[in-house]
């Protein structure tokens, strides 16, 4: 069982281990950060919902959560196959603003296959702490995962990813995971959500046939349901 932590949780020992393991990848000459990085990149995987009010929940807005639970599971194996102690945090944004002092200046040149070399630059913090009452409350999935997409999840990206006018690696989703603090504030979003399922036994996404299936992975929607059954748990 894997124990994601909040990252402001975290000993010295497990911060390290994050940045190491992740500046190891950097260093491989198979370039798995920068290929693990391109598929975010790759839109026909229809991973982000495109809803437009008034018109019926599109395929994206029914994956952009269990596409990105496998997204993390993949790159924390990842993580956990240079270092077996590594985990992914979680950057609690409903809690503080300011993105944890340990990753603060950890900002590498990630060399994305299709995109080239790109420079991570951020801002230190948000504008304010989020709010996910109203996002909690919803009793259905699609109200709640398209509130939860259009509203924190993308307001972070861009309240860290814009710079000076400037659209940097997490304003920007075919490059956002270069930004090592994108898998922490995607764990936030994953554990939302898994405290909304622990609420709401039942409620998942509506998806059947290729749609239900992770490409380019082969786990299915029904598949990533339960945290539990995945091995791992947020702390």
């Amino acid at each position: 069982m894997t124990n994601r932590k909040s990252a402001t949780a975290m000993t010295a020992a497990e911060q390290t281990r994050y940045r190491n393991a992740i500046t190891t990848m950097l260093a491989t000459p198979t370039n798995p950060y920068g290929k693990m990085v391109a598929i975010h990149g790759d839109m026909r995987h229809n991973m982000h919902g495109m809803h437009i009010p008034g018109m019926p929940p599109d395929v994206g807005t029914q994956r952009f959560l269990p596409w990105h639970r496998d997204y993390l599971l993949k790159f924390e194996r990842m993580l956990q196959a240079i270092d077996p102690l590594c985990f992914i945090p979680y950057f609690d944004w409903t809690a503080g603003t300011a993105v944890p002092t340990w990753i603060r200046n950890f900002k590498p040149t990630v060399n994305v296959p299709g995109q080239g070399p790109v420079i991570v630059k951020r801002n230190a913090s948000i504008p304010a702490r989020k709010n996910l009452i109203n996002i909690m409350s919803q009793t259905t999935f699609t109200p709640f995962t398209d509130l939860l997409e259009s509203g924190p999840h993308g307001e972070v990206h861009m309240e860290l990813g814009v710079v000076n006018g400037r659209r940097e690696a997490m304003a920007r989703i075919a490059v956002s995971p270069a930004d090592p603090i994108f898998w922490l504030h995607h764990a936030m979003i994953d554990k939302i959500w898994a405290t909304w399922q622990t609420a709401h036994p039942g409620k998942n996404p509506t998806l059947t046939g290729p749609d239900a299936i992770m490409d380019p992975w082969p786990e299915t929607a029904t598949s990533l349901r339960s945290i539990t059954t995945l091995a791992y748990a947020y702390v």
